[in-house]
């Protein structure tokens, strides 16, 4: 009987106000009035923050604002993985060998670098060793190719010439504290070494001595 009374009610408002039975209908038999749901809505409405995400083909730091240190280079040490070593954006993959016999080269730094640069790998593309014949990259005492023996000496505390091989000498800087070192390559034998001699080439390696070599790979 109830049911029946509510039903004639809402036909006759609807008839005698214009109003629509489904609106009415809708106000009867919901606890949440629709301008409150709507208010919710917006006050629960979650927002989020766009993050730009860097381009892929930004133009690599020059190498005379890539700073060198005891098993590093700028962003890119000694020990990274292939895969972290392309994702600072400074290598290439897979590149042919230059010369015939030669293995496949895991990594080549990108050629805006030219090839007074290079990178040695292990088999599965971890970075085993960098080498510099570039006078644009420096530590942060000013030293790299082109330094005199004499300037190099005097910023390694215990600086003492080695034998490189084929009539040449090394110094070498090591860092205990994360294994890393600079290696710094003289043309000039141990015996015949003077303060003037420069700096021919620069390797940085990691808990390995660098050997101050390239092989013809």
């Amino acid at each position: 009987m109830m049911k029946n009374q509510i039903a004639a009610l809402v036909l006759g408002v609807s008839v005698a106000g214009g109003i629509g039975a489904g609106v009415l209908a809708n106000a009867l038999t919901t606890n949440t009035p629709a301008a409150a749901a709507n208010d919710d809505k917006a006050t629960d409405k979650p927002t989020y923050k766009t993050i730009a995400t860097p381009p892929t083909n930004a133009t690599p730091a020059s190498l005379k604002d890539m700073v060198i240190a005891p098993g590093r280079i700028g962003d890119v040490r000694v020990g990274m993985t292939k895969k972290e070593a392309m994702e600072t954006g400074r290598f290439d993959a897979d590149a042919p060998a230059p010369v015939d016999g030669c293995p496949v080269r895991p990594l080549t730094w990108k050629k805006a670098y030219g090839d007074l640069i290079d990178v040695a790998t292990l088999g599965n593309g971890e970075i085993s060793s960098i080498g510099i014949r570039d006078k644009a990259p420096r530590t942060k005492d000013g030293l790299g190719v082109g330094s005199t023996y004499g300037e190099v000496r005097a910023a390694i505390e215990d600086g003492k010439p080695v034998e490189a091989g084929y009539l040449q000498s090394g110094l070498y800087e090591y860092n205990l504290q994360n294994g890393g070192w600079i290696g710094y390559l003289f043309d000039a034998s141990v015996d015949q070494l003077k303060d003037s001699d420069p700096v021919t080439f620069v390797e940085i390696t990691k808990n390995a001595q660098p050997g101050l070599m390239r092989d013809g790979c």
